[in-house]
């Protein structure tokens, strides 16, 4: 007797229900949290894992025992996924990389790349809690406008767009960088070289997928062109920008501040972090936990979407040795 299709959705926490019931017409679907000890295990038992950045799959926990056939991770960037191993097995990576016509209208991280850039050059979070202490002092906490400043765009995709529409919004002027030639787009410049593009912005925001070739880009050489009193803003991730170069960046003043929301190395992130260590004790530096898009909006426009592309596959019969419900 054939087995029946299987689905584990490792998001216990506001998962859509109505996503849920649709996958249901197809497979039996769990949901429930997944121990990174358990892993393993769980990848020879259901067809289908979803889940998002908490885990590396690698070959420590996917190879030829495993059952799943296809891992949904409704993220851009799926460097916590080995490709070259996924292509060897045969188990197919549903993901929102290149799903620019559908991202267009998710604009959590695009959000947040302006929250950010607001709160380190205003002094948002040590001003409220300067008032929780007790102190209502403004005098502490004068910042800058982004009014007549100027935008750098680090990548030129889909966020980099909206984000650099966000920031024209402003009144800002805005410049980017991409490595693909012939980009245009209405009030925005672009520069021949990343150095260029620091040397002349007050704010510089990544927007980059991270790859061998992004790794790192971000680093010290850029960082020394950066225009005096310059921010940088990272929600890409952490790995394109160079950690060590930065907080030296940010010590030796070539920056004079930094909003990040993501890190190299996550999740494995302690407080002995050296960044977190430095914005303890310094303003110019906030840190949030790559919330960019996490937000119920995104959230449940990206669980429809991945469930969709789900479906189509199961509907395709690409997945073998498995009864779809019907």
């Amino acid at each position: 007797m054939e087995e029946q299709l299987k689905i584990l959705i490792a998001e216990p926490m506001d998962f859509s229900p109505e996503v849920i019931k649709r996958l249901r017409k197809y497979a039996q679907v769990d949901v429930y949290a997944v121990e990174e000890s358990d892993l393993e295990q769980v990848l020879q038992e259901y067809d289908v894992f979803w889940f998002r950045l908490g885990w590396k799959i690698n070959r420590s926990v996917l190879n030829e025992k495993s059952r799943c056939k296809i891992l949904a991770t409704p993220v851009t960037g799926i460097d916590h996924i080995d490709e070259n191993l996924c292509r060897e097995l045969g188990v197919k990576i549903v993901c929102l990389r290149g799903e620019k016509e559908f991202l267009r209208e998710v604009r959590a991280t695009a959000e947040m790349t302006l929250a950010l850039a607001l709160a380190v050059m205003r002094h948002i979070p040590a001003a409220e809690q300067s008032v929780r202490d007790g102190v209502w002092n403004r005098d502490l906490f004068r910042g800058n406008e982004l009014h007549l400043k100027t935008a750098g765009i680090v990548g030129f995709g889909r966020l980099g767009e909206i984000v650099a529409d966000m920031f024209l919004a402003f009144g800002m002027k805005v410049l980017a960088y991409d490595v693909k030639p012939g980009l245009s787009h209405p009030g925005v410049q672009f520069t021949d070289t990343m150095e260029e593009l620091v040397s002349l912005s007050d704010v510089v925001s990544i927007h980059v997928i991270y790859n061998e070739s992004t790794h790192h880009i971000i680093n010290e050489d850029v960082l020394k062109h950066s225009k005096k009193g310059a921010y940088l803003i990272n929600t890409s991730r952490g790995g394109i920008v160079d950690e060590e170069a930065m907080l030296k960046a940010l010590k030796e003043g070539w920056l004079k501040g930094a909003a990040l929301d993501v890190l190299q190395g996550e999740h494995d992130i302690s407080d002995a972090h050296p960044l977190i260590q430095y914005a303890k004790e310094n303003r110019n530096l906030l840190i949030v936990p790559h919330i960019g898009g996490n937000t119920y909006e995104s959230f449940e426009k990206t669980e429809h979407f991945i469930a969709g592309k789900i479906i189509e596959i199961i509907q395709s019969k690409a997945i073998e040795n498995a009864t779809v419900v019907a």
